[in-house]
């Protein structure tokens, strides 16, 4: 009797065990409690705040996904402009020479390169798109309630400015590779996109 290859284990898997939502619960619970110990002016409880946020974006990806209403997700031409403001591209660039790219962006995206992966793709960056999205507004909310601590101006800056570098511009970055997707999308036929 021979024995088959074994299927590849779905990375994207490991985000929806009972492990990782304990971790997700973990990181609330810790989150909670520091924010009274430390506060959010502090710089250390700005970075756990961050890795808290950034650990809990594949969870929300999909259900958040479900939520945003389609035509959110499609990016006006005139966006272009405020990419390249606020550079984008360089930051689209430092993920390339750091290798995060890919490491982690592509494997997890898993395009072929083909037009028939377009679908694919799209939808990816839509997950990215919602998740990163998500995660920005918590350290926005977070912002809006350090306003109203003991360091306010402090405290709101510590918790706003990572985000903006690890959800706003990851979120301008997938827009940014939207807006050279839809031509492609419109020019192709509805039935050969995946509709969600």
């Amino acid at each position: 009797m021979s024995v088959g290859p074994t299927p590849k284990a779905n990375p994207i898997d490991v985000f929806q065990s009972a492990w990782y939502r304990l971790l997700l619960l973990f990181f609330a619970v810790y989150l909670t409690v520091f924010w009274f110990i430390l506060g959010p002016s502090s710089p250390w409880y700005a970075m756990s705040v961050v890795l808290g946020t950034f650990s809990l974006g594949p969870a929300v990806a999909d259900p958040v996904m479900r939520l945003v209403p389609r035509q959110w997700l499609r990016v006006p031409a005139g966006e272009r402009v405020l990419h390249r403001v606020l550079g984008v591209g360089m930051f689209g660039w430092l993920l390339d020479g750091s290798g995060w790219n890919r490491r982690v962006a592509e494997p997890m995206r898993g395009f072929s390169g083909k037009r028939d992966g377009l679908p694919r793709l799209e939808e990816g960056l839509h997950a990215n798109v919602s998740a990163h999205g998500a995660c920005f507004a918590i350290h926005v909310l977070l912002a809006g309630f350090a306003l109203f601590s003991r360091h306010p101006w402090s405290g709101a800056l510590w918790m706003l400015f990572p985000g903006v570098v690890v959800h706003l511009y990851p979120v301008l970055l997938q827009r940014s590779i939207l807006l050279r997707l839809q031509p492609l999308r419109d020019k192709t036929a509805p039935a050969d996109w995946v509709r969600r």
